[in-house]
């Protein structure tokens, strides 16, 4: 990572060589200053901010915790608006949102510079897991412009690799078929889209394929999915943490895997407590906030992202200056089981998908009444039901609260045909009473 990503942020930071720590400090707390004074003279959200300090000048980097945090709320509601620049400097306008499901919308707006660092941090983010002339296997939809998916092409085409779109839109034998004829040596997409396609390669009595490494984004990764991807693929699995309010690119694994390196060029990002929203010191796990340093389009100061993590204390093996996070899912995430029984989502990921023959699976639950968890499963063979269940019952944590005779667990096997290949795992509640 040192020598990848650090001799970037040198050159991006001003300094021509490879930074120290106090630079980059330095670099920030400008860019702090400046944001903070843009976004007071230009939104109309911030001007009128409750909360906000009479004096909005920071000494000290660490002073940014007297300013009051942003929620999504704050982007979906739009009055006032966060917006700081005239529309017509818009380049892009991405609508999402809040909840993943039914929530209010968010909308957000990039410009033609906030593009240009997104794909700055992917060409040399990228050099991590692939070189010049590598081919890369994209499974995130690109076709439109200044879409993830196109951002990221555009990133490793500068660096020299060279990026193939797979069709994710389709089915599971599709995509299979796609990665056999492209024989990439890199692969970037979502936990859902990579693991239905490696564990359909592993029982489809196809050839196998070997892809060196993985980027992993937009949701969590499970310790069996990456053991999975190891064994069918042979991959080196990176985790990467992003959002569209980071501008996508957010954090990335180095080849110590131990924590993601922040993009601290265009994101100062703090933990605070998730329910008094006190900061919290390093090592201490909460919710991820982050203030944008260089967006003047629609600056995001002290913004809750819902994720949980922490920011790891030690420096890291690889070198490198850049703080790294520790990833710790979403808050509030628990599914509940009535009676306050919890199962936390990453450990019902990790359990499930540990067992062979699962290529993906979905959870709906029904909390009132008499509380049911079904788990319907995309598998080759249907003892693979009967392993799952077992394993649930089975499993330290989730066993003593499945096994409960309040509790009715069902896991079915499910076609493929309704498997949607680029989306984060949900747990969706169903109404009623039991």
């Amino acid at each position: 990572m040192s020598g990848t990503l650090d001799a970037w942020v040198g050159r991006t930071i001003g300094v021509g060589r490879l930074p120290s720590r106090d630079d980059l400090d330095a670099y920030q707390l400008r860019c702090l200053n400046e944001t903070l004074a843009h976004a007071r003279a230009a939104s109309l959200f911030y001007r009128s901010q409750a909360g906000w300090p009479g004096r909005d000048h920071l000494a000290d980097i660490k002073d940014l915790v007297r300013f009051p945090l942003t929620t999504p709320a704050n982007l979906s509601r739009g009055d006032p608006s966060l917006i700081a620049l005239p529309l017509r400097d818009a380049a892009r306008l991405v609508t999402i949102p809040t909840s993943g499901t039914s929530g209010p919308q968010k909308r957000l707006f990039f410009t033609e510079a906030d593009i240009e660092a997104t794909i700055a941090y992917f060409e040399h983010g990228m050099a991590t897991i692939t070189r010049p002339g590598g081919h890369v296997a994209i499974a995130f939809p690109a076709e439109r412009p200044d879409s993830v998916g196109d951002l990221l092409m555009r990133g490793l085409t500068r660096l020299g690799a060279v990026p193939m779109t797979l069709p994710v839109s389709g089915s599971v034998d599709a995509l299979v078929g796609a990665l056999r004829d492209m024989q990439p040596a890199a692969i970037a997409g979502m936990p859902v889209t990579l693991g239905a396609a490696a564990r359909r390669m592993a029982t489809d009595g196809g050839p196998p394929l070997a892809i060196e490494t993985a980027l992993v984004s937009a949701d969590s990764v499970s310790p069996s999915f990456k053991a999975a991807l190891a064994a069918i693929w042979g991959t080196e699995v990176f985790e990467h943490w992003g959002m569209t309010e980071t501008g996508y690119g957010g954090a990335l694994a180095c080849h110590a895997h131990d924590g993601l390196h922040i993009r601290e060029t265009d994101l100062y990002v703090e933990i605070v407590d998730a329910d008094t929203g006190g900061l919290l010191p390093a090592g201490d796990e909460g919710e991820i906030v982050i203030t944008t340093l260089r967006r003047r389009g629609l600056p995001l100061i002290r913004y809750r992202t819902g994720d949980r993590g922490s920011i790891a204390e030690s420096p890291c093996r690889c070198g490198s200056l850049l703080r790294r996070l520790r990833l710790g899912g979403r808050i509030g995430e628990p599914i509940v089981l009535g009676r306050e029984r919890h199962l936390p989502r990453e450990i019902l990921d990790d359990a499930i998908f540990a067992v062979d023959g699962v290529i993906d699976f979905s959870v709906a639950l029904r909390s009132a009444g008499h509380p049911r968890l079904a788990i319907g499963l995309v598998a080759d063979h249907p003892e693979v039901a009967d392993n799952v269940r077992a394993a649930l019952l089975h499993h330290p944590l989730l066993g003593p609260v499945l096994q409960s005779p309040e509790v009715d667990i069902a896991v079915e096997i499910t076609s493929d045909s309704k498997l949607t290949l680029c989306r984060k795992r949900k747990v969706l509640e169903a109404q009623g009473e039991g």
